[in-house]
């Protein structure tokens, strides 16, 4: 019995000809025989369910992945192994001065739900809403430079800005804050916010159904008459465990799906599978939570800081095949470091913690559900117990691990000491900072370091046009961030994904993103 009859059986013996069986990792593997057809399927690994489908309240990369599909924006980033954007709802895109950039969108963009067509009007309230301070969007920073938009026609308008800002193409308008939504759609809905719900697509998919924390179907949009993509739907399975995933995709059960990077060598040799292998642009830290008791004197942070061997770490977790990072910002991006300013130096970790007075200090670190930062951890525990600090690991399911940092999921941030966190960002470095600012404290700032001469000169980068003075602002940033002791730097990564040979795969060079609209057969 091969390996997908082997699950398959089990799945019949514990839930019955239609039915579901819980996998390793939490994720339930649904049968339903009979219901799919002849439709041409796409099942696709998603690191967590969707929570919220609002381009400016969205949460992640995984609400992301559904609303590239779902929605339109007058661009979009290219597939491929190069950054750059390409025109989509709009038919042309022009920045004519540093504060105003004319768009005509392209006729008959219909809105799915006889919301009818999109016009000039729905870009004017997709992107004024996010400084609607009622709305509260987290994602507000990415169109603070916005003044208005001005509608000339039906298709047409001018975007005016208060200022220049430098991220406007490279992680705003291609990105998820630059989609449009219906104007109509929402002042319809009964409390006008959008959820998990998109209320309208104008993209070649709309959400068909959805089983929360099992299976997301999208489904083609009737309304679609731009470029044909070739499947009828894309089933979405929040796996959050890769281990889970790989298992899934070895049995035959998903057909794309993100990999440990340990798991790497493994697929290098070809085979049955396609190994898409892209240089993350992400960033992986260890952060403190410096409003806790026990990390409240810099003394404590700055020991820990200095007790942990990053190669060491990464050596033990991807046996070299993954660099650290010196810093938040990727490389190739303007300002990322190329060195820290606090080394490992255990003697001077442990000369710390005297003088700090601490003795028998026992931490926690918290983390998602992921086997490499679980070797990362044990690694940390152990050379922090080198200078006498007793660490508890708690891997944690995905969402509650988010809850945990967030004031608004309740007190939990309040027990909250060591976090192992992951970002993705955008290519412009104005994305790795914006989370840092004291506004996102208690949101997506879990340090809880705040410090306004810092959000000023973060301001001040993201319109900084001199591109030698803006990267030089970038390191200082993050200087300024590892002197608060709060933070180790990790490592950027990169993104591994898996496919059958008979597929060809899309995604940003980063690989962060599978671009659902131009993925085919091989």
């Amino acid at each position: 019995m091969n390996r997908r009859d082997a699950l398959k059986t089990i799945a019949i013996l514990a839930a019955g000809a239609s039915g579901s069986v819980l996998l390793p990792g939490g994720w339930r593997m649904a049968y339903a025989a009979g219901d799919e057809g002849d439709a041409k399927i796409l099942r696709v690994q998603n690191d967590e369910d969707i929570t919220n489908l609002d381009p400016a309240n969205r949460s992640g990369w995984y609400d992301e992945m559904v609303m590239f599909a779902v929605y339109s924006g007058l661009c979009q980033y290219k597939s491929g192994t190069q950054w750059g954007w390409q025109l989509d709802a709009a038919e042309t895109l022009e920045q004519v001065s540093p504060l105003t950039i004319h768009f005509k969108l392209k006729p008959g963009i219909l809105w799915s739900g006889n919301f009818g067509e999109m016009t000039a009007e729905d870009v004017k309230y997709s992107y004024e809403r996010f400084l609607d301070p009622k709305l509260s969007a987290i994602y507000a920073s990415d169109w603070e430079a916005l003044d208005h938009v001005e509608v000339t026609g039906t298709y047409e308008g001018i975007i005016h800005l208060k200022h220049p800002f430098s991220p406007l193409f490279t992680s705003t308008l291609p990105h998820a804050s630059g989609l449009i939504i219906c104007k109509k759609a929402v002042e319809a809905a009964k409390d006008k916010k959008i959820g998990t719900d998109p209320l309208a697509c104008s993209g070649p998919y709309r959400i068909g159904n959805w089983a929360p924390r099992e299976k997301l179907t999208l489904v083609r949009n009737d309304k679609w008459h731009g470029p044909a993509t070739y499947y009828d739907q894309i089933q979405l399975l929040p796996i959050g465990d890769l281990n889970t995933a790989e298992i899934a995709f070895e049995a035959g059960d998903l057909d794309m799906t993100k990999i440990n990077l340990s798991a790497v060598a493994k697929y290098q040799g070809g085979g049955n599978a396609t190994l898409t292998l892209r240089p993350a642009l992400a960033y992986t830290w260890l952060g403190m939570n410096v409003d806790h008791p026990k990390l409240k004197d810099i003394r404590v942070r700055r020991a820990i800081q200095q007790a942990i061997n990053v190669p060491e770490v990464l050596d033990a977790a991807f046996g070299g095949t993954v660099k650290p990072a010196y810093g938040l910002v990727p490389p190739p991006l303007a300002g990322a470091r190329s060195k820290n300013i606090y080394p490992y130096a255990v003697d001077t970790a442990k000369d710390l913690l005297k003088q700090a007075g601490v003795t028998g200090l026992q931490l926690r670190l918290d983390f998602s559900t992921s086997s490499d930062i679980n070797t990362i951890a044990q690694v940390i525990q152990a050379q922090l117990a080198e200078i006498g600090i007793t660490l508890h690991i708690n891997q944690m399911d995905g969402a509650a691990f988010v809850a945990a940092g967030q004031q608004a999921a309740g007190d939990a941030w309040k027990d909250s000491q060591l976090r192992i966190t992951t970002f993705t960002t955008a290519p412009d470095p104005s994305w790795v900072t914006a989370w840092f600012t004291c506004s996102q404290v208690g949101i997506w700032n879990t340090q809880r370091t705040c410090d306004k001469s810092w959000d000023q000169l973060n301001s001040a980068a993201a319109v900084e046009e001199d591109a030698a003075k803006r990267a030089a602002m970038y390191v200082q940033l993050q200087d300024k961030l590892e002197e608060t002791g709060a933070y180790v730097f990790l490592y950027h990564g990169s993104n591994a994904w898996v496919t059958p040979t008979s597929i060809k795969g899309a995604w940003t060079p980063d690989g962060q993103w599978a671009l659902f609209r131009e993925v085919k057969p091989a």
